[in-house]
């Protein structure tokens, strides 16, 4: 699931930033309405994977919940993923 990780993790230090990463989910959206939180919740997923979070039923939900908010919004939760497991391992 390598693939769905965005190539800039952060830190944002604007939204823009932010959009700039996901700006092919928007693309994708455009072609294939309704893909917009399946894509964002597979670079959350991915992210949690790639740290090595393991995760339970309840936390999948609230990363579907999050995958509801716009794709600047998980890309920076992915980011932040990505940014502390890095700093754990």
């Amino acid at each position: 699931m390598q693939e769905n990780l965005p190539a800039d993790v952060g830190p944002y230090e604007t939204d823009q930033q932010a959009a700039d990463t996901v700006s092919h989910v928007y693309a994708h959206a455009r072609t294939a309405p309704g893909t917009m939180g399946r894509l964002s919740l597979d670079q959350l997923t991915a992210a949690c994977e790639a740290a090595g979070v393991e995760l339970g039923a309840y936390d999948r939900r609230i990363l579907e919940w999050l995958a509801g908010w716009e794709p600047e919004t998980c890309a920076v939760i992915t980011g932040i993923i990505l940014r502390a497991g890095k700093v754990s391992r």
